[in-house]
């Protein structure tokens, strides 16, 4: 079998279509040689990667996303100032929860005792930098050069927690993640799939799980959430598709667009059921192209 590589892409709560993808690759015993994820990518991928069972991930998912606590706003300056203004405001949301729950789920995991190759990407709001957690990285900087992208920090030496808070932090949404030099929000910023991270790994073969039906739809946004989050969205599509163009072997996109709203148990189940169907109806493909 090639070696091959599973980039699962970012997309809020639709991230748990990438739960019933992974599902079915298990059952069928497709097991990626490398992952990489961001944000609702990169929370599935470091939870598995640090050898999180499926069910226990769609258990606490699941649970995280009913609580209140979740979505409570938290107000922020981005300096070290302790004032806050209208033009402080870092974000609406902490994500201290989700990151507290990731190191309970995974005991405080390090990206170096991640399972398997792992990346996991961020955007330093400061230098516009795509920040990428990974305990695999590019050995000489004229490999990445060679393959056409620039502009990449490659981070070693943090918990999976940390950077998958990082990597979820949608602007405007999320508090940004100050991690040493860094001010981190989400990696959908420059990099929403990340399949070339799945080829700079050494991937033979890349699939990338996109999210983005949901965009390439009409929908009229209820709340200011959900405007911050479907006006990023939109602007990272045409960056999207040409990266999964370029560097993707194989493209799964879970038909996520009728789930909408705040989340309810069924939508949960809806979700992830998305993801199952979608792998399902592609594993004659992705057989052909591995074998």
């Amino acid at each position: 079998m090639r070696k091959w590589g599973l980039a699962l892409g970012g997309g809020g709560i639709y991230g748990l279509a990438h739960i019933g993808v992974l599902q079915v690759l298990d059952r069928c015993g497709l097991v990626p040689d490398v992952i990489a994820g961001t944000s609702a990518g990169a929370l599935v991928a470091g939870l598995w990667a640090s050898g999180v069972d499926l069910t226990r991930i769609e258990k606490e998912s699941g649970e995280v996303l009913l609580r209140e606590e979740t979505y409570e706003p938290e107000i922020r300056p981005l300096s070290g100032s302790q004032e806050v203004t209208g033009l402080g405001v870092g974000g609406l949301v902490g994500g201290g929860l989700i990151e507290s729950t990731i190191d309970r789920l995974t005991g405080g995991a390090c990206l170096k005792d991640a399972r398997i190759p792992l990346a996991i990407t961020s955007v330093d709001l400061v230098s516009g930098a795509l920040v990428v957690f990974t305990n695999d990285p590019p050995r000489r900087k004229a490999i990445i050069e060679s393959l056409g992208v620039r502009g990449r920090v490659y981070v070693t030496g943090a918990k999976i927690s940390e950077a998958v808070r990082a990597s979820i932090s949608i602007p405007g949404v999320f508090v940004p993640k100050r991690l040493g030099e860094f001010t981190l929000v989400d990696g959908g910023v420059r990099d929403m799939v990340p399949v070339f991270e799945v080829r700079r790994m050494g991937a033979e073969e890349a699939v990338g799980v996109d999210l983005g039906l949901h965009v390439d739809h009409p929908h009229r946004p209820s709340n200011l959430l959900s405007v911050l989050s479907r006006s990023f969205s939109l602007s990272a599509r045409d960056t999207t598709q040409r990266y999964l163009e370029e560097y993707a072997t194989l493209t799964l996109q879970p038909d996520v667009v009728s789930v909408t709203g705040m989340m309810t148990p069924a939508k949960i189940r809806s979700l992830i059921s998305a993801g199952r169907v979608c792998a399902e109806q592609a594993l004659g493909r992705l057989c052909r192209i591995l074998m």
